[in-house]
């Protein structure tokens, strides 16, 4: 009996240990659409999940309240947000107000969560130039941690200096893009950029299906995590799921590592991203744009 105790104990553990950095996160389209039998699924095998909370001129993701519940009830432990925002997209700028925003809605809602990931990536005719942009992104930054929002950036190291050139030094967490299927940190060249030298957490596939859910799969921390589907180590990057104008934005939430670029289900993510030997730059979170 003791041994048998011991081994569901191991089984347990291990279980608990494999699933314990586990993650996935999901658009706004998606957001709206899982039920409750698939939250429990879901939890299962995460134990964090990041939702899209704002989509350039789309704005607030309105059904994030009852997909927060959803989660929570479900027994997730840690919930994140994550917003898209666009200088040239409508209702976007100044960036402080699109983060206070945010802020007020998520608290009218009643919705508590962990961080708030600022999502930095092309998407057509959403930005402007380099420098405006950088000023864009840090306003967006030092605006939530005014509010008392912990905040990170979600980005890629193609996706980052082609937006925002060399911006350094905000000192925030790093959520980066890196399709090489690997559950691990085991690739600096794809996240030492914009000054940061460690990660908080990685994408590291985009085109995944868990519990006919369909998510992108992230790792965090320092242990380990199984992936149940395949992973996309190709070229370019994925972006989201229409193009157009500057008067939206949708996420279609992935990267792939190398150079070029190709389309989610629409639109290109702009003029791709590089890097060399595959650790390239990824366009997670993807955005596209629409009238």
């Amino acid at each position: 009996m003791n041994k048998l105790i011991s081994l569901l104990l191991v089984c347990f553990i291990t279980v608990a240990l494999v699933n314990a950095d586990c993650a996935v996160d999901f658009d706004s389209d998606t957001v709206n659409s899982i039920t409750s039998s698939q939250w429990s699924c879901l939890a299962g095998t995460n134990t964090r999940v990041i939702m899209q909370v704002w989509s350039g001129g789309y704005g607030y993701t309105s059904g994030i309240a009852t997909a927060v519940q959803g989660a929570q009830a479900a027994g997730i432990s840690t919930i994140d947000l994550y917003a898209f925002l666009c200088n040239q997209c409508s209702g976007n700028s100044p960036s402080s107000s699109a983060i206070q925003s945010i802020v007020s809605q998520l608290q009218n809602d009643g919705v508590s969560y962990n961080m708030l990931w600022i999502d930095v990536e092309q998407c057509d005719s959403c930005w402007g130039d380099l420098g405006d942009n950088a000023a864009f992104v840090q306003e967006a930054v030092e605006a939530a941690q005014n509010l008392g929002v912990n905040v990170g950036v979600y980005s890629s190291v193609g996706e980052w200096s082609q937006t925002v050139g060399n911006l350094s030094g905000l000192g925030v967490d790093l959520w980066y893009a890196h399709y090489d299927g690997q559950a691990s940190f085991s690739d600096p060249d794809c996240y030492e950029f914009g000054g940061w030298t460690s990660p908080t957490m990685k994408q590291y596939d985009g085109n995944a299906n868990q519990c006919g859910v369909s998510v992108d799969l992230d790792f965090f921390g320092s242990g380990t995590c199984s992936s149940s589907t395949g992973s996309g180590s190709g070229s370019g990057s994925t972006s989201g799921s229409t193009s157009g104008s500057t008067s939206g934005s949708t996420s279609g939430s992935g990267s792939t590592s190398g150079s070029g670029s190709t389309s989610g289900s629409g639109s290109s993510s702009g003029s791709g991203s590089s890097s060399g030997s595959g650790s390239g730059s990824s366009s997670g979170s993807g955005s596209g744009t629409s009238n």
